[in-house]
């Protein structure tokens, strides 16, 4: 039982990372910094070009609105996990279900991630797909020169 919360909890916070270039994170000396900085900061620190840039933000544009469409199939499960807690005993195969649909859920967006992932990594040449992987491995702020 808990580790389907600890599933639902994955699941929504997954979503929520795919989705995070839709909003701010915060503030940093006074500026509002979100997922257009960022995203910028890092196209010119790969030193990409004009059509390398369309691919990677078409790709990442279409992973956000995968995110968003599984969005509507999570929340609705939680009518079905009350649903299974509301009964005189707990309706395991409800929540059998449920795990079943979320599921599938992370498959669709593992497969998205991975298709854009794939046309990410297909438009930038060798020294830009290490340097990538560098600025992921420390952090979009690692260079920040703060």
């Amino acid at each position: 039982m808990l580790g389907f919360f600890v599933g639902t909890a994955c699941l929504i916070g997954l979503i929520a990372v795919a989705r995070r270039g839709r909003r701010y994170y915060g503030f940093h000396h006074g500026r509002r910094f979100g997922g257009r900085f960022v995203m910028r900061r890092v196209l010119e620190r790969l030193d990409t070009t004009p059509g390398q840039e369309k691919v990677i933000r078409d790709a990442l544009h279409g992973l956000g609105e995968e995110a968003w469409s599984l969005r509507r199939d999570v929340k609705a499960t939680r009518s079905e996990i009350a649903r299974a807690l509301r009964a005189p005993e707990l309706d395991r195969s409800a929540l059998d279900r449920v795990f079943a649909k979320h599921d599938e859920l992370i498959e669709k967006l593992r497969s998205s991630a991975l298709s854009a992932a794939d046309q990410v990594h297909g438009t930038l040449d060798d020294r830009q797909c290490q340097k990538l992987a560098d600025i992921i491995e420390q952090g979009p702020w690692a260079h920040a020169g703060c």
